[in-house]
């Protein structure tokens, strides 16, 4: 079983549920209409937001307008370096410093995630021994909210750096771990069957047959792994780190600063949205040839 037969396949499945592609033309003007869609809601949001404050329909203590959080961002990244709590973190000119911090975590945790995600995936979608053991466990300890997970990685990992990374990797390891073994799972027997026929030798299958055919559900689960790991990033700095994003905002809530606090909403979003586009961007180079 090679990637092609698998491309193969792919198309026609495409072409049994008459899927074919449209012409580029059509197809262009498509992705154009979504896209002036996809800028139009922010944009009606914004004006919303920018009237209700303006008309002094919403307390500034509740939610700032769009032009202190404005000006709260440019000090943000921009701004003479001042301290928000004394020898703990800094707000402005600490920007950058504190995005890098957050981003780092983030990635760390992550690709320890995926590694165990991946492999423990493997194992259990290639037996079903050792789905049957492990099931249970597994199912049981994702139930468990990931706050539920705070008190007892402070015991384990204490306050700062490592509680914060252990919350992350918590987070970001079981959909990309389902997504493996569930996947690798439902590979079709004939996949199977066809590279033995052709010479295939055992250990060498979840190589060239399994992986190959669970790779579209594979990179989906790690898209959803990455977005989940940003998204804990701020619990995870909830536990007394002194720099990144999450621990300005936790700063910002103790002094009173909602502009700084939605500056760091602001930050999460933005940055979790361009790490999805260039995850999608890889995903469709790798798998390319399946219908993603």
């Amino acid at each position: 079983m090679s990637m092609p037969l698998l491309t193969d396949l792919a198309r026609l499945t495409q072409a049994e549920r008459g899927d074919l592609p449209t012409s580029p033309a059509r197809s262009q003007g498509r992705r154009r209409w979504r896209r002036a869609l996809g800028v139009v809601v922010p944009l009606l949001l914004l004006g919303a937001w920018a009237m209700v404050s303006g008309l002094g329909w919403i307390s500034p203590g509740l939610l700032p307008a769009p032009w202190t959080v404005t000006d709260a961002g440019r000090d943000f990244f921009f701004g003479e370096r001042r301290t928000t709590l004394a020898g703990v973190v800094a707000f402005d000119g600490a920007g950058w410093g504190h995005v890098g911090a957050s981003i780092f975590r983030c990635l760390v945790s992550f690709a320890l995630a995926v590694v165990v995600g991946i492999s423990v995936g493997l194992a259990l979608g290639l037996s079903r021994w050792v789905a049957d053991l492990f099931d249970p466990v597994i199912n049981a300890l994702r139930a468990v909210p990931l706050y539920a997970w705070l008190p007892i990685s402070l015991i384990w990992f204490g306050i700062g750096e490592g509680a914060a990374r252990a919350l992350i990797f918590i987070g970001a390891l079981w959909p990309v771990l389902i997504a493996t073994a569930d996947s690798v799972s439902r590979v079709p027997r004939g996949y199977i069957e066809t590279a033995r026929m052709l010479g295939t030798p055992r250990h060498r299958l979840w190589r060239r047959v399994y992986v190959p055919s669970a790779l579209p559900e594979i990179v989906t689960g790690l898209r959803l792994s990455l977005t989940l790991a940003w998204m804990c990033v701020i619990v995870g700095e909830l536990t007394g780190t002194s720099t990144g994003v999450g621990a300005m905002m936790n700063a910002a809530r103790e002094t009173g600063r909602i502009d700084e606090i939605v500056v760091g909403m602001f930050v999460f979003a933005v940055v979790g949205y361009l790490a999805d586009l260039v995850l999608r961007g890889l995903t469709r180079r790798w798998v390319s040839w399946a219908d993603t």
